[in-house]
């Protein structure tokens, strides 16, 4: 298939008005809440265009950043066809968002999908710049959810896609260099990708003062889906709680598979011993209740999609001086160390086990790795670095 050709625009605004379109719930997305909030204290004026979300308003402002909401929701569970209708319902009403709306100076599309690009048209064409903010690599994230081999029919138009949505943006933002690097081999050509990590907000994730009080507290949170290792972490809790029978598990979030995972608790006979939320945690609840954890694990399970994962909640633990058992994967092992994070073997629900124990048993140890993570994380990866560089982006 061609590729697709730039196209030319007139002279860009200068007024500083951002737009964010996005295909997710706002607030509940942190990443682009942060750089949403913080756009707005440096004085541009903050629009988000976001998927529809129950008991919220079709438009509201929240922390100055005006929000308003479509009429498409999300579905999880869908047939690749409904997964067309969703994306494409939305795709559609962000168009005429942007077609009947006054004229932005930058418009930032946080992916997926990345396709969503092209509902800027008219914006770009009145000179709006326009930066294409990827989350995840949406081939990847197509093929884990279709179950579908790279190189079949529905991968091959996707791929098309992701590479003439990379060559439409003004410029290009992600998450960590692995991801830049692999961007940049994708769009086959050495495109500047700027890197704005998923750091902790430093306004609401502090560092906690002395350690967390008894009973010990194992904790998950984020969104629950069976590729992020919910089940792993539920099926060694279990195992190790016989050892540690006064010890907690905090299941803290919603997804696909909230429903299984309390069947599962209750299965294994750890139901009453298991905390769950209901549903999904506000950052500002969520940076509440970290102060009291003892143990936080990231269970990505070993796959396509998760070869690139460093999520937040990993750097909310690390703010905040949880320390971590985490799964060895490489993005993950790339941005810290072994004296750090406590490290398990991918896809190893046995290791898991033998981890979480240790990590029980050696509270002093666990805590000078949480500190050395935490050095390491502020003078690297901290939301203030990351800030200033996701602000000269959308100026440029």
């Amino acid at each position: 298939m061609a590729e697709v050709p730039l196209i030319l625009r007139r002279e860009r605004p200068v007024q500083r008005r951002l737009l964010f379109l996005l295909h997710s719930e706002y607030p509940e997305d942190s990443r682009v809440r942060r750089q949403a909030e913080a756009a707005h204290r440096a004085g541009w004026d903050v629009d988000v265009f976001a998927l529809a979300t129950a008991g919220r308003p079709r438009a509201e402002t929240v922390c100055g950043v005006r929000v308003f909401r479509s009429r498409a929701r999300r579905t999880r569970r869908m047939s690749r066809w409904g997964l067309v209708a969703e994306y494409g319902h939305f795709w559609l009403e962000a168009a005429a968002y942007c077609m009947r709306t006054p004229v932005y100076r930058t418009v930032v599309v946080a992916n997926p999908p990345d396709f969503l690009v092209f509902a800027t048209l008219t914006q770009r064409l009145h000179g709006a710049g326009v930066v294409l903010d990827i989350h995840d690599l949406m081939s990847d994230l197509f093929a884990v959810r279709l179950d579908k081999r790279m190189d079949s029919p529905e991968m091959r138009i996707v791929a098309w896609l992701e590479r003439a949505s990379f060559r439409y943006a003004d410029r290009l933002m992600t998450v960590h260099e692995p991801y830049a690097r692999e961007v940049r081999r994708r769009a086959g050509q050495s495109l500047p990708v700027a890197v704005v990590m998923n750091s902790a907000d430093s306004r609401l994730f502090r560092p906690r003062e002395g350690a967390p009080e008894r009973p010990p507290v194992v904790c998950y949170h984020g969104s629950i889906f069976e590729r992020y290792g919910v089940f792993d972490v539920l099926q060694a809790f279990a195992r190790v709680s016989a050892r540690f029978p006064d010890a907690q598990l905090w299941m803290l979030g919603g997804g696909d598979a909230r429903s299984a995972v309390e069947e599962e608790a209750r299965s294994l006979g750890i139901s009453g011993r298991c905390l769950f939320s209901d549903g999904f945690i506000p950052a500002e609840e969520i940076a509440e209740l970290l102060p009291s954890v003892h143990v936080g694990v990231i269970p990505n399970r070993p796959n396509l999609l998760n070869r690139y994962a460093l999520s937040t909640k990993l750097f909310e633990y690390v703010a905040v001086g949880v320390s971590v058992v985490c799964v060895r994967l490489e993005t993950l092992a790339v941005h810290f160390s072994e004296d750090e994070l406590l490290f398990y073997e991918p896809g190893s629900v046995a290791d898991l086990v033998e981890k979480l124990g240790h990590a029980l048993d050696k509270p002093q140890e666990m805590a000078a790795r949480a500190r050395r993570a935490g050095q390491r994380y502020t003078h690297s990866y901290s939301w203030e670095h990351n800030s200033e560089v996701f602000l000269r982006e959308i100026d440029a």
